[in-house]
């Protein structure tokens, strides 16, 4: 498996050298720039209690086995997409020393850490084999449910992982049936507390993720995290001053919009609005509002910017620009794509399987 990723990440070397190798000087400079942007991260509240639920889960680790630990060895991060919730998880896995990989006494090189992405739908057996496949396994096509776990579990010890994060962790109940998510439950429960070799959890998702989470087998087992959304008459001080530092500290640029007058707060209410009221998508467009400033090769970032990148990230009519339109509390973000016809289509599917069509603008439920 090791061999493997370094042969995989050399390729990757060599294909993005060959890119910037075709670039000339100037525009290369433009994409490093571009690139340290985005590398900022911006903490916020949460991030101290995520840090702190992980710095648990380490200690925990030192725990004698043969004693009675706490049984919390579960985190969960739960919000809604573009929450910030992977970004979040990246930094601090990456930033705390225990979770690093290194070269054990064998000279093999161990990652405490694996990523696993939990499929749709997702059955328990798909799922132990995404996590086998995580661990560089392939296992048999015919391999039975109970086998996967089995092996996912002594795969693990060989392996020395410690650690599993579990993207996309509401398809263990989205599209499960009862029976599914119950033993999907148990798997969790019995990585957990594997005498020899007890694993800690982290398990990344959207709703309904916190009613999976609820059920007894894992409720005493797990520390949640909530990923909020932002609130446009609360929140606007705090995306102000999120807009500052990337314009003016990451990029050092100016902000063309002065957020001392009295209709700033209106801007930054639309922004939240913009961006689903969600904090990593709101930081993704200011970021890329100065993308566009930068390659238009200005100092400055302007109203205009937003308005474009808006119209890019939704695909709006200019009408129902959510930065320019006076009704911009009316519309809906995610529905900005749809046309007319778009809308009709959805009427007629839903009217064929006797559901009411919705209203223009109204996400269907």
């Amino acid at each position: 498996m090791i061999e493997l990723d370094i042969h995989e990440a050399e390729r990757s070397r060599a294909a993005i050298e060959r890119v910037r190798d075709l670039m000339g000087a100037e525009r290369l400079s433009v994409a490093d720039r571009i690139a340290r942007l985005y590398d900022e991260y911006i903490p916020l509240d949460r991030d101290q209690a995520l840090r702190d639920a992980l710095q648990a889960s380490v200690t925990s680790v030192t725990a004698k086995i043969s004693g009675k630990p706490d049984k919390r060895r579960i985190v969960a991060v739960c919000g809604r997409s573009g929450a910030g919730k992977t970004t979040a998880i990246l930094k601090h896995i990456h930033s705390i020393k225990a979770m690093e990989s290194y070269v054990d006494e064998d000279g093999v090189r161990v990652h405490p850490v694996i990523f696993v992405e939990a499929p749709s739908p997702c059955t328990p057996r798909l799922l132990a084999v995404a996590g086998l496949q995580a661990l560089g396994h392939t296992p048999p096509d015919r391999i039975r449910e109970n086998e996967a776990w089995l092996l996912f579990r002594r795969l693990l010890k060989v392996h020395k992982v410690m650690w599993v994060v579990i993207d996309e962790a509401q398809h263990a109940i989205e599209s499960a049936t009862i029976r599914e998510a119950t033993v999907i439950g148990d798997a969790f429960k019995n990585l957990t507390q594997m005498p020899d070799w007890p694993v800690r959890l982290v398990l990344l998702g959207v709703p309904p993720l916190a009613s999976f989470l609820a059920r007894k087998q894992l409720y005493s087992r797990r520390t949640v995290i909530p990923f909020e959304t932002l609130k446009a008459d609360g929140s606007t001080d705090v995306i102000g001053s999120i807009l500052k530092t990337i314009v003016v500290e990451h990029a050092r640029m100016e902000l063309g919009v002065d957020l001392e007058e009295p209709e700033s707060n209106d801007f930054l209410a639309r922004l939240i609005h913009a961006c689903d009221a969600e904090f990593g998508s709101t930081v993704q467009m200011i970021r890329a509002a100065v993308e566009l400033a930068i390659l238009a090769g200005r100092h400055d970032v302007r109203l205009d910017d937003f308005v474009r990148t808006y119209a890019a990230f939704s695909g709006c009519r200019p009408s129902r620009n959510i930065f320019k339109a006076a009704n911009w509390q009316e519309l809906d973000p995610a529905t900005a794509l749809l046309r007319d016809e778009d809308r009709t289509w959805e009427e007629n599917k839903l009217k064929s399987k006797g559901k009411n069509g919705t209203k223009y603008g109204v996400r269907p439920q």
